[in-house]
């Protein structure tokens, strides 16, 4: 029984039961490599539906100040409102990043190139590391 049955957690014990109950019976090694790919994804999956929300309201945080942009009260916390917001955060740091191209502002070209640095970074800490299962 799930104590907190958030999709994190949820995820996780689907992965935990196909490695404990699914994956001892099954002997077919394309199978074994699938289940293992599997087991990776509802991971990363997991990880990344932990703190997703957050993720993506920080950055937009991050992206309106750097921009000069007004950071609004959010009234819904759903994901595809936040996702939205996300969407468009990233669409006006695009537009600042041309303006300070145009303009020559390097010092500004500089503080934008260190946030897209920090997308980079926490994009690949959302993916973790990537084994290739069955690819070795």
């Amino acid at each position: 029984m799930l104590t907190q049955p958030t999709t994190d957690k949820i995820l996780l014990a689907i992965a935990d039961d196909l490695n404990a109950v699914v994956l001892p019976s099954v002997t077919d090694e394309p199978a074994i490599v699938l289940l293992g790919q599997i087991d990776q994804l509802l991971r990363r999956l997991s990880r990344r539906t932990a703190a997703e929300i957050n993720w993506m309201i920080e950055e937009i945080e991050r992206i309106n100040d750097a921009i000069g942009r007004e950071n609004k009260d959010r009234r819904s916390y759903l994901l595809s409102d936040i996702a939205s917001a996300y969407s468009d955060a990233s669409g006006a740091l695009g537009d600042a990043i041309d303006q300070a191209f145009d303009e020559g502002d390097f010092e500004k070209i500089s503080a934008l190139k260190e946030l897209l640095l920090d997308r980079i970074s926490k994009e690949q800490e959302i993916l973790g590391q990537l084994d290739l299962v069955g690819r070795g």
